[in-house]
């Protein structure tokens, strides 16, 4: 006995829209790559070395807040400014994420996702270690997938500079 058409079609349709989200999902781990590669550096050349590429990353009226006590950057002039203080406030810094959970809606065009992260950085007060998550909302463009918002929660921060009096 073989398949009817329609169902075979069916099937197909349904793997169809699996590997569009998969792929979907991969594109928005590596958008977020890409944000953590463009703002880390001080070893080689200044952090956030490109503030053009890195607010490229986000729709024109994209939200980004790294910053609790400071109110959210909109829009790609605003955040864009942001890494060019980056530049001087956070002149070392690297990154690395984890545990990506990301909800893709292809119909909508849109993504949900939450993303651990830990960035080591160092300001004139010494190294420090921070650790949260990263809450983003996406959008598929015709660039590919940018951050509609892109918000920090940092949970715990740390100086990893000794004390002199400690050392």
């Amino acid at each position: 006995m073989t398949a009817q058409p329609d169902r075979v079609g069916q099937r197909i349709d349904a793997l169809d829209r699996r590997l569009r989200v998969l792929e979907s999902v991969r594109d928005i781990e590596a958008l977020a790559a890409r944000y953590h590669t463009l703002c880390d550096g001080g070893w080689a050349g200044p952090s956030h070395a490109d503030p053009d590429a890195l607010a490229d990353l986000w729709t024109p009226d994209g939200v980004y807040r790294i910053n609790p006590r400071r109110p959210p950057c909109r829009g790609r002039d605003e955040i864009r400014e942001q890494f060019v203080r980056l530049q001087s406030s956070m002149p070392w810094i690297l990154h690395t994420f984890t545990n990506s959970d990301i909800e893709v809606d292809l119909d909508a065009g849109t993504a949900t996702g939450i993303f651990k992260g830990i960035a080591y950085y160092r300001r004139r007060d010494g190294n420090h270690i921070v650790v949260g998550s990263y809450t983003g909302a996406f959008a598929r463009t015709g660039g590919g997938w940018r951050f509609s918002s892109w918000v920090a929660d940092l949970a715990h921060g740390s100086v990893l500079t000794p004390d002199e009096s400690t050392a």
